[in-house]
């Protein structure tokens, strides 16, 4: 008999660290499109052939269907056939996603990106910070988030010097 309410009281406690988990999964997923084409844009472009580079800089911005990526900086890695192997983002970098079937539109930004193309993923490093475009009390916070492209989901950890990812719910 004394062991059922223990159960009990022990389930009222674990079921707000479940509907957090639950809440995190959900919102940890992107719009995404991996067969639209990528776009890339800025106010100055520097392209070299020879080097197998282009640095993209003034409100540089690739977009790949639903999803836009921007920063003060896009350095785009050529392979030898001339198709683009990665990107990388530095500065302010802001990842957006509009609302897509299974998703909300979704904000996150980070001090640097990396895109890599073949693999299909988008890494965001350094103070990740991600909120969701219907709740914007919701915020979720870690060192690191890794977006696969194909299937939208998002995998938010931390560091060492960040080693937890955090929820804030206001």
């Amino acid at each position: 008999m004394r062991l059922l309410p223990r159960f009990f009281v022990t389930l009222a406690l674990l079921w707000p660290l479940a509907a957090a988990e639950r809440a995190q999964a959900q919102a940890l997923r992107f719009a995404t499109d991996s067969t639209a084409p990528i776009d890339v844009a800025a106010g100055l472009m520097v392209w070299q052939r020879a080097a197998g580079h282009a640095q993209l800089n003034k409100d540089a911005q690739m977009r790949q269907g639903p999803l836009t990526l921007s920063a003060q900086q896009l350095a785009i890695k050529f392979a030898d056939n001339g198709t683009a192997e990665n990107i990388q983002a530095d500065g302010q970098v802001v990842l957006l996603s509009a609302a897509g079937d299974d998703s909300a539109p979704r904000r996150a930004t980070a001090r640097q990106a990396f895109v890599d193309l073949a693999r299909q993923t988008i890494i965001l490093t350094g103070d990740v910070t991600m909120t969701d475009g219907v709740d914007a009390a919701r915020q979720l916070s870690g060192a690191r988030l890794s977006l696969d492209v194909v299937s939208g989901r998002a995998h938010l950890t931390g560091d060492a010097d960040k080693p937890r990812a955090r929820i804030e719910l206001r």
